[in-house]
């Protein structure tokens, strides 16, 4: 088994962000492009993890309120 190293964790992070900009099409944008493009995904992905999580409380207190 090969041991784990910096450079190697390094390495593997650079190619998986280098496939996240070649597959979106974020290599052809600019350095302040890329960041507005990724901060609109993150406030995204955190309102839908919010509502999808609101939702799932919502429901189960439903079910469970329902059955008592």
């Amino acid at each position: 088994m090969r041991k784990l190293s910096f450079s190697h964790i390094g390495t593997w992070i650079r190619s998986k962000i280098f496939l996240y900009n070649v597959t979106y099409g974020l290599y052809m944008l600019d350095w302040w492009e890329r960041y507005l493009f990724n901060t609109i995904m993150i406030l995204l992905l955190c309102v839908l993890c919010y509502n999808g999580s609101r939702f799932a409380v919502e429901s189960l207190e439903r079910k469970y309120t329902f059955l008592s």
